[in-house]
């Protein structure tokens, strides 16, 4: 098998195991793709692929660059996230731009994770930029245990270019929901009552709860932690006022004031 249908085969699989599992099987097929798009740790586009007989499909990408650090588990709560979008597109009426509304966020729920615009509990529910926490009890948790135990399931290539977590990834063990706090009248993450947060940053704490299952680990160490940003300007400073300005490397510029060179810091 070549590297490219290693790297794919896996998604595909996963995709497959969760739309049986959580929806159904009603979602239909989508084009996988993999894109390096800041802030982003995956998004779906629908029908934005199409074909000589007309016939269209839509994407669901992810970002190599986050997942690189991120264990399996993570990689599921992204791969789903979207397909809930998906699942929206094709049965619902989702909001216009990137706006995550309360029928995104009811059905987030009714599968076993729990919308955050903060990624942990007291964060907003609905907004255009939403991560989300999962519910030790749901359906995704169950769903994503099944996978795992799958030994024949792995993720066979991972992109070394690791940029650093946007939300340390948390479970809740067996939330239970203030009285009427259904989407519909809840705001706020804040709304799960007697809930026993299990971080992913505490490695001792969470491999208890996971008996150190295999497909929660790390990814392999040999990635490079971080990208390193790329200097696109260099700060000048004038010797004699102190004005500092900004531009591009090879700059040759004198202080109007001071008739002196600015001298690159």
């Amino acid at each position: 098998m070549s590297p490219t249908n290693e790297l794919y085969a896996p998604l595909i699989k996963a995709f497959d195991h969760f739309n049986r599992a959580l929806f159904n099987n009603e979602l239909p097929p989508v084009i996988f793709t993999v894109q390096r798009k800041k802030n982003v740790m995956g998004f779906f586009a629908a029908k934005r692929w199409g074909n000589a007989q007309g016939e269209l499909c839509s994407e669901l990408s992810i970002n190599p660059s986050y997942f690189a650090s991120s264990r399996i588990i993570e990689v599921f709560q992204t791969l789903v996230h979207e397909m809930v979008h998906a699942w929206q597109f094709h049965f619902g009426l989702p909001s216009e731009g990137h706006y995550h509304n309360k029928e995104w966020a009811q059905k987030m729920m009714d599968i076993g994770l729990m919308p955050s615009d903060t990624g942990e509990p007291g964060g907003a529910i609905v907004g255009r930029n939403m991560s989300d926490f999962i519910m030790k009890q749901g359906a995704f948790m169950q769903a994503a245990n099944e996978l795992l135990d799958d030994k024949t399931f792995n993720l066979r290539w991972v992109d070394r270019l690791a940029l650093p977590k946007l939300h340390e990834p948390i479970i809740v063990d067996n939330p239970a929901f203030k009285p009427n706090s259904q989407v519909e009248h809840c705001a706020h993450a804040s709304d799960i009552i007697n809930a026993d947060v299990i971080s992913l940053r505490d490695e001792a704490q969470f491999a208890s709860y996971a008996s150190q299952r295999e497909g929660f680990s790390s990814m392999p160490d040999f990635l490079i932690p971080e990208v390193a940003k790329r200097q696109t300007r260099s700060k000048y400073v004038c010797p004699r006022c102190s004005t500092k300005i900004y531009g591009k490397a090879s700059l040759n510029v004198i202080c109007g004031d001071c008739e002196l060179p600015f001298i690159k810091e």
